[in-house]
């Protein structure tokens, strides 16, 4: 039965045509054939991954060899965004299709309600069989976390993880009792769920129904560490770091006080930039010939031209560049992730898209290219079409958020928007606009816009979106803002 759906939907200009086209095709589809035509769905999940660190967006430290094939063979979003670049809000918004504002997660550790109608139900609903594999961090604090069958598990059938933590050596897992199952000695945590995956989809595959599978990996997200032949395959000495990165400047205000001789002081004679790069890096590059094996399984299964294949992340990382290390800020490092998209059957094959796209867009959006009912109530563009080549509506602006919406309660968050070609942020601490960035001009971010004097009418007009935006999504921050003078 489904979950009760009461709040008021936020959908943009051409939305609500766009879910009822894709309410009719997958009746249709229903009608004249059986759900073998529907993809089996991969979905790959990266946790702290940002686009600047794969070789097909650019990266020249790393070779995602693998990664970079299913560009190859699919489609590459360039300007993919995390709405809210930290983990938990990230991913309520991945499962639930609404934004923090109508979910209540505003922040990691936080539950998603169980009355949230979710991805899995809506695949499962429509004959999918649905498994996830990984972390999870939407069952509050528990550490690593037994998430129990039933509504706690959002609709997925059958569930193996942990709630969060990020143990890759000699870590725990949890299937369907609080008993807690040891990673193989020896085993790096993705290799043995990468092979769990394996394993579920060989099973699946001899059901006569489609299925979906997240595979949610932990890393390349801190502790920066992989196992001793990735580490060896990078030289932290020869890394090219981003223009925006000064290894003599840190900001170790950023972090907790456990924290900052970790990340921010001198690691063996090395900056901590490059340390931290250097299991960074590593652990990229094990995930990457992960994808590798997935692929080979699934060409030999004979599954690769119908399943489709996500590879994404919840958020990207800022090491240093700003002075910054970690997410949950503004800035391209942090909110800028990978979408790659391979499905032989479905999606044109070397192909670039520019046009923005957005985490509250997948729900809606993987709908639509599976032929599954869209739920009322998401928030989300179904923006399936521009994975296909075909014309339809583009967003003009991504909304973007960190902390509650009460500057009581959230002294270090802020608001913001990213559109094509700007970057503006309001921050709650200071009650004023925060960064202004023109990225066509500026891609490293490195001239905030935001006092000078020439730029008031950009920045009013930047502002004036984000009140729009906030009063879209019902964020009492919106009153805020606009008591404020600019």
């Amino acid at each position: 039965m489904m979950k009760n759906l009461t709040r008021r939907s936020f959908l943009q200009a051409g939305v609500a045509g766009l879910g009822a086209a894709a309410l009719t095709k997958s009746a249709a589809d229903e009608k004249e054939s059986s759900s073998v035509r529907r993809p089996n769905v991969l979905y790959i999940l990266c946790d702290q991954w940002r686009a600047q660190a794969l070789s097909c967006y650019g990266d020249p430290n790393i070779q995602t060899t693998h990664i970079d094939a299913l560009t190859h063979e699919g489609v590459r979003f360039t300007h993919c965004y995390s709405n809210s670049p930290v983990c938990s809000p990230y991913r309520a918004m991945l499962m639930s299709g609404r934004y923090p504002t109508r979910t209540g997660v505003y922040k990691n550790c936080v539950l998603l309600p169980e009355e949230e109608y979710c991805i899995a139900e809506a695949f499962g609903k429509a004959g999918y069989t649905t498994g996830y594999i990984g972390k999870w961090h939407l069952d509050g604090d528990g550490k690593p976390g037994f998430i129990a069958p039933g509504p706690r598990r959002q609709g997925w059938q059958r569930f193996v993880g942990h709630n969060r933590g990020h143990k890759y050596f000699n870590g725990v897992y949890f299937k369907d009792s609080p008993e807690p199952i040891t990673i193989p000695e020896g085993s790096f945590e993705p290799d043995h769920q990468t092979n769990m995956a394996m394993e579920w989809i060989a099973e699946y595959t001899q059901q006569d129904k489609p299925w979906f599978v997240m595979l949610s990996w932990g890393g390349p997200h801190t502790p920066y560490e992989a196992p001793q032949n990735y580490m060896d395959m990078f030289n932290p000495l020869s890394f090219t770091l981003r223009s925006n990165v000064d290894e003599n400047v840190s900001r170790p205000d950023d972090v907790s006080k456990k924290h900052q001789a970790k990340y921010y002081d001198k690691q063996n004679g090395l900056s901590a930039t490059r340390a931290n790069l250097q299991g960074y890096y590593a652990h990229a590059k094990n995930l990457d010939d992960n994808v590798g094996r997935l692929m080979k399984f699934l060409n030999e299964k004979g599954l690769s031209d119908n399943t489709l294949v996500i590879f994404t992340s919840d958020h990207g990382d800022m090491h240093h560049s700003q002075g910054y290390v970690f997410k949950s800020k503004p800035w391209e490092e942090a909110i800028g992730v990978p979408m790659i998209a391979r499905w032989p059957r479905g999606i044109p094959a070397k192909r670039e898209v520019k046009a923005l796209l957005a985490g509250i867009d997948i729900f809606p959006t993987l709908c639509g290219l599976c032929g599954v009912p869209i739920p009322e109530g998401k928030d989300g563009i179904n923006y399936s079409h521009l994975f296909r080549d075909q014309p339809g509506v583009q967003r003009e602006s991504v909304f973007l958020s960190i902390g509650f919406p009460s500057l009581e309660m959230s002294k270090n968050g802020w608001r913001g928007v990213r559109t094509a070609r700007y970057t503006y942020a309001w921050k709650h601490e200071t009650g004023k606009p925060w960064v202004l960035y023109d990225n066509d001009n500026d891609p490293y971010q490195m001239h905030n816009l935001v006092t000078e004097p020439d730029s008031k009418a950009l920045r009013n007009e930047m502002n004036d979106l984000l009140i729009d935006w906030l009063r879209k999504v019902e964020d009492p921050i919106a009153q805020e803002i606009t008591s404020k003078e600019l």
